[in-house]
């Protein structure tokens, strides 16, 4: 490069830094102008300081509470210690580091590393119990301070866990209702003003200041705690003599559609969810799809009844147990030559079902399915309910002759122990299918409603006579000789059900399995005024023969009897007056198995 290009270079180089220069001098020179001239108010000064310094956080506020229908309390706060650090000051020797280590039940080095944290605020264990609290206050350890926090409190335990769900440790729900209704249940945070360095770290100096909270709404549901705890210990007990994987329970009030207990086995405590899996937490009373196997079969019957299509004494051919259809054959448990429509329940035919089915039609036999609310056809739940999920049910032109065959028993098709339930109801109070409800309201803390929910019925699906007709044939299926359900027989109250067994599918091979079953009852009390509808599903028992009417109905049994003592309901019946057999008799007449292709 040239002299003169290198002389030209420099200039130009020199030239911008003047410019520079000159108009950072000019923008201080006019700042500093303006700050003479009009010169911040102290109160403008206060709050960029305060902008600086000051630190707002929010912590969550006082829940509100979740009662049953006799407002006893399933879910309420409470006021929880939790321990927090100043890392800066929080240095305890190693005594008091293995003193703190033993109360808290973490290890010494927990405790080092929270000490050697770089902030000015560290969580040393949050809400804790008031004792333990105590003892590590009183180790005298400096840099340790106490905070007051809102907790959850499950005063019943386990009971009705899967539904209630749980909260989290921001008390924030996490799982079931809890989480459902979040926003309607947590309120308005509590904040708190503190102050910060200059790094925006929180210095912890125990005075801080907190503006008032605004607790949440309170959830009154339909559930009844007694009836829930019933429910669930006879679940817990049939499914433990069963060996059965799990099971679960539903009870409801026919005429409102309210829903009284949802138990499930096993259960969980969630006032102890630290080691939860989340496997365990699973409502299956209301979420799982199941093919419901024989339990179905009451509204074959009840769609051709109402139809006009048969009558209850008109007598069908059960072909000794064996029949052909679309290239299959189809066999019962209990072979018959004749049945009447009524002994075809009572028995449990298959064959005798699918011949009933055939009579009323491929698409009347699909429409009446809808009718009683199978398939999802139930309107949306709202703040009534969560909307939980639905079975599924094909469309009857796409069905070839097996499936059509199948779902007339009970397979090829799944539904949810709500349909179940709801579907039951109808029978039971006559012929409305009412609105599942399991929040019967919600109230302000002030005590102010906010939300209210009552009966609603849905649609009417048969009429009174055809429900009287079905009452009477289900309350044969406990008390005749050939019934299935005999051993579902309470001291006090009659009982009209149905059994049900079904195989289950395997999700791996996509076929039914060979051994895994589903063993169900569903049924009410009294017969001729229920108060009462009850379902139990016991999930792959062990004990064989896996059928529901012998693991199944006897859990229905003892709900009823309880539940419907503790209502105060009058016997309608002298004690063991319907007995009509025991021992192996009873064992005998339980089968109901629905086999898609061996029956």
């Amino acid at each position: 490069m040239s002299p003169l290009n290198l002389t030209h270079l420099t200039n130009s180089r020199l030239w911008l830094f003047r410019c520079v220069t000159i108009g950072v001098f000019g923008i201080l020179g006019i700042r500093a102008s303006y700050l003479h001239l009009f010169a911040p108010s102290g109160k403008s000064l206060q709050a960029l300081a305060d902008r600086q310094y000051e630190l707002q956080e929010d912590l969550r506020p006082y829940r509100g509470g979740v009662f049953d229908r006799r407002e006893e309390p399933l879910a309420i706060s409470i006021r929880r210690p939790s321990l927090a650090v100043n890392p800066k000051v929080f240095n305890p020797d190693q005594k008091q580091t293995n003193n703190l280590a033993r109360i808290l039940g973490i290890t010494p080095r927990d405790v080092q590393q929270i000490s050697e944290k770089s902030g000015y605020f560290a969580w040393l264990q949050r809400q804790m119990h008031h004792r333990t609290a105590a003892k590590v206050m009183g180790l005298g350890i400096r840099g340790i301070h106490e905070i007051t926090e809102s907790a959850r409190y499950y005063p019943a335990g386990s009971a009705a866990a899967h539904l209630l769900g749980y909260v989290g440790i921001d008390n924030r729900g996490l799982h079931g209702l809890e989480l459902f209704y979040d926003r309607e249940l947590q309120g308005q945070s509590q904040r708190i003003k503190g102050a910060k360095d200059a790094r925006g770290n929180r210095i912890f100096r125990g005075d801080d200041q907190a503006e008032p909270e605004v607790p949440g709404h309170s959830l009154h549901l339909t559930l009844d705690r007694v009836i829930q705890e019933i429910a669930e210990e006879a679940l817990r007990k049939g499914a433990e003599k069963a060996r059965a994987k799990g099971g679960f329970a539903l009870v409801s009030d026919p005429h409102t559609g309210k829903i009284l207990a949802v138990a499930n086995h096993p259960s969980f405590d969630p006032n102890d969810v630290r080691q939860l899996k989340i496997e365990q937490t699973r409502n299956s009373a209301l979420l799982d799809q199941f093919e419901p196997g024989s339990i179905i079969k009451p509204f074959v019957i009840a769609g051709a009844l109402e139809q006009k299509k048969i009558t209850p004494d008109e007598i069908f051919d059960c072909e000794n147990g064996a029949y052909r259809a679309g290239g299959v054959t189809f066999r019962d448990d209990h072979p018959a030559d004749k049945l009447t429509v009524a002994e075809s329940l009572i028995r449990s035919s298959n064959i005798c079902l699918y011949k009933i089915a055939e009579r009323a039609g491929r698409q009347a036999f699909y429409e009446n399915y809808l009718a009683f609310g199978f398939n999802g056809n139930l309107p949306e739940q709202n703040l009534r309910a969560p909307p939980w999920p639905s079975g599924r049910l094909s469309h009857f032109e796409k069905w070839l002759p097996i499936r059509f065959a199948n779902i007339a028993f009970g397979q090829g098709m799944t539904t949810t122990g709500l349909e179940i339930v709801q579907a039951y109801g109808a029978l039971a109070n006559g012929g409305n299918l009412m609105r599942p409800t399991l929040v019967d309201r919600i109230e302000a803390a002030d005590g102010s409603l906010l939300a209210s929910f009552h009966p609603e019925v849905v649609r009417r699906v048969i009429s009174p006579e055809v429900a009287n007709t079905m009452r009477t044939m289900l309350g044969r299926v406990v008390t005749d000789k050939h019934g299935t359900g005999s051993k579902a027989i309470t001291q006090s109250y009659s009982v009209a059900g149905k059994t049900g067994t079904a195989q289950k599918v395997d999700p791996i091979r996509r076929t039914y399995s060979a051994d895994k079953r589903i063993a169900s009852f569903v049924g009410f009390a009294p017969v001729q005024d229920p108060y009462l509808v009850i379902l139990v599903v016991i999930d792959e028992p062990k004990e064989r023969p896996a059928y529901g009417g012998l693991w199944a109905a006897p859990v229905f049994s003892e709900i009823a009897q309880k539940s419907l003592k503790y209502l105060n309901v009058a016997p309608d019946l002298e004690s063991n007056s319907l007995m009509i057999s025991s021992g192996d008799d009873a064992s005998k007449n339980s089968g109901d198995s629905a086999t898609p292709g061996r029956l």
